[in-house]
């Protein structure tokens, strides 16, 4: 009985071994999108529609209803351009517009605000939302636009009060928002219920621009809770059914390193992405899987060019996060990534951002000093893995040994969210507690 027992563990083990190394990403699935899509339809459209808007811009420069579809395409074609600069030309259209239309409709103010929080201007956007609800039209459109703001500025408390108050509880609106509400708490089921509850939704009404929405986001969060063949399924329903829509791609390059450490196939959709849709985030990811290559060269030459890239000032603090963690981990200019996390701090007070500032305050030496930040700001305000991994670090230095494993322990559960080089820095951690 005992020799069955110890087969019976074994046949389990090996199991769960094979399952968890099974290769998700197969490139039979969507190589052939690769080599044929065909050039962007999204963009040909946009630009009939901004040929015929411009060119009454231009016959009258004061033309109000010219100047605000002007502005919403730029805004529109910077999703599939990713050029920043459509988004600077959107707001100076918005601002024209609405000193053309002296301040009679709140519609510019939401519009005004969306382009704060692409920019991660998110206390400017608040306020052009408190001018929007003070101007007293369409305050249902204002106060959807309002829980998104005030849950980026970690004002919980006011965000849960305006979900609250959604006279509806069964629409699209209300299933996404309090998915996001539910996830911040750390109810990973719930929010991914109402995730599947606001995709359902869609589908009924087979609105399917909102589908694809539904679908990657959905796909984004089955990932993040490791139901990664779940996220793999929907991302590929999504690029069959849109070879252009690049946050699902983006999606499968990263299960096919995080979880299939398959980097030819990665870096082959990350290389088309690139060519693609020009954003600075696909060096970020390269310089990842450089690192994990060994290619030293590589590495260094993608995270220069992110670097350059997002330090233009039309990016702002678009990547502040992303610029703290390569002068943290990479550069280990601590000086230079102090100033971010305060920045960050004081544009946007959440629990995220005191993760940078005790992870700062770490790296300069200050183990104490960080510890307390930790304790005070983020310990227990927020589920997400790299600051677990962060508090971690930090309680293992400043003494909290047991309380550190919970940390590094809970990390390590996400391990395909942060990716294999931050998941064997945690196994260190652990390794020499």
């Amino acid at each position: 009985m005992k020799n069955i027992f110890l087969i019976l563990i074994c046949c389990i083990s090996v199991f769960s071994c094979t399952n968890h190394s099974a290769t998700i990403a197969d490139e039979k699935d969507f190589s052939s999108l690769l080599e044929t899509v065909q050039p962007n339809r999204h963009l040909q459209l946009l630009e009939m529609d901004m040929n015929f808007w411009n060119s009454r811009l231009q016959k009258n420069n004061s033309d109000l209803v010219a100047q605000v579809k002007m502005a919403s395409l730029y805004n529109r074609q910077f999703q599939y351009s990713g050029n920043i600069n459509d988004v600077h030309k959107s707001d100076s259209l918005y601002h024209a517009a609405n000193n053309l239309q002296k301040h009679f409709g709140s519609g510019i103010y939401r519009s005004l605000a969306a382009n704060c929080v692409t920019q991660h201007q998110f206390k400017q956007a608040d306020l052009y939302l408190d001018t929007a609800t003070a101007m007293g039209d369409d305050r249902f459109l204002t106060s959807l636009q309002q829980f998104d703001v005030k849950l980026e500025l970690g004002q919980y408390n006011q965000a849960e009060k305006i979900l609250n108050s959604f006279r509806y509880k069964n629409t699209f609106e209300y299933y996404i928002r309090s998915s996001k509400l539910e996830d911040h708490k750390g109810n990973a089921e719930e929010s991914i219920r109402m995730m599947e509850k606001a995709l359902a939704e869609m589908e009924s009404a087979k609105n399917e621009h909102l589908i694809l929405w539904a679908k990657t986001n959905l796909a984004d969060m089955y990932g993040h809770h490791n139901k990664v063949e779940d996220a793999y399924r929907l991302y590929l329903a999504v690029i069959h059914t849109d070879p252009h829509y690049y946050q699902a791609w983006k999606g499968i390059a990263w299960i096919a390193f995080s979880h299939d450490r398959n980097t030819t196939a990665a870096k082959k959709i990350l290389g088309w992405l690139k060519a693609n849709h020009p954003v600075p985030d696909y060096d970020l990811l390269l310089a990842d899987i450089a690192s994990f290559e060994n290619d030293l060269t590589a590495k260094k030459n993608y995270i220069n060019s992110f670097i350059n890239e997002v330090s233009k000032p039309a990016y702002g603090d678009m990547y502040n996060k992303y610029l703290f963690n390569l002068l943290t981990d990479e550069q280990q200019n601590y000086t230079a990534a102090m100033r971010i996390a305060e920045t960050e701090v004081n544009n946007r007070p959440t629990p995220q951002s005191y993760d940078l500032l005790a992870w700062a305050v770490f790296k300069k030496g200050n183990t104490s000093e960080a510890a307390q930040i930790a304790k005070a700001q983020v310990i227990k305000r927020t589920f997400e893995p790299t600051a677990l991994f962060h508090t971690g670090v930090v309680l293992k230095y400043n003494g909290n040994k047991s309380l550190a494993k919970k940390y590094l322990t809970l990390a390590l559960e996400s391990s395909f969210e942060l990716g294999p080089l931050v998941t064997n820095e945690i196994k260190q951690e652990l390794r020499t507690l």
